[in-house]
């Protein structure tokens, strides 16, 4: 895989990071810097630049003057990342519900809707389609906690969405097509359902409940999967 790039150190950083989330670049996986100038059409040091500021994010890891490797997973990071996510996005939540107008129920309602739209589209090839339904998964959540203001949480937020994506993608490639869409797609978007009618009514106690219940149920999920 050829990627035409310049030798811009953010072009090639964004390209890297979002292979490493996506899981186009396995977790564990030997980063040569020799191979990802060719594989992104550049030099190394835009490459070097990359591999520092994603080793700074937890996305891959350094061994001395071994190199660099895509940051591996485990149960142990997992569970600390879910920790932190449910304690932050559940407060910011109920944030914003407390702040959101009606601008905050359409961009709720419209990713809702997209979220559907790609899950439907998804039926049958749902390995081919990960990237899709992850992202649409992400722009929901980060829609209902849109109000919230504090823009260090919602910082800290995204670095913990990078990091529970990878695990979301390992995930959904080992599910089972039957399992995945009739038993666990159905709860998931009744999930969604529930929590965005109750955020909708302003119902904070019940809508973080919801959601706390529900990310908990998803990340019970990826364990069951992945490890």
């Amino acid at each position: 895989m050829t990627i035409k790039n310049t030798k811009d150190p953010n072009t090639s950083y964004q390209q890297l990071r979002q292979h490493i989330v996506d899981g186009a670049i396995p977790p564990g996986s030997k980063l040569s810097i020799n191979h990802l100038t060719q594989q992104y059409e550049t030099s190394a040091a835009p490459i070097r630049e990359a591999l520092s500021r994603l080793d700074a994010e937890g996305l891959v890891i350094r061994k001395g003057q071994r190199g660099y490797w895509a940051a591996p997973v485990s149960l142990e990071e997992f569970l600390e990342v879910s920790r932190l996510r449910v304690m932050l996005e559940v407060d910011a939540l109920a944030q914003s519900i407390r702040l959101g107008d009606l601008n905050w129920e359409a961009s709720i309602a419209g990713a809702r809707h997209r979220e559907i739209t790609i899950k439907q589209q998804a039926i049958g090839q749902r390995e081919a389609m990960a990237g899709e339904l992850i992202r649409e998964n992400r722009l929901f959540h980060l829609a209902l906690i849109s109000q919230c203001p504090s823009q260090w949480q919602l910082r800290f937020l995204s670095t913990l969405y990078d990091q529970s994506e990878r695990y979301r993608r390992l995930s959904l490639i080992h599910q089972s097509e039957q399992t995945t869409n009739d038993t666990h797609n159905t709860a998931h978007q009744d999930d969604h359902k529930l929590i965005m009618e109750a955020a909708f009514k302003r119902d904070d106690k019940t809508a973080c409940e919801l959601l706390k219940a529900h990310i908990e149920h998803s990340n019970q999920r990826i364990i069951e999967t992945v490890f």
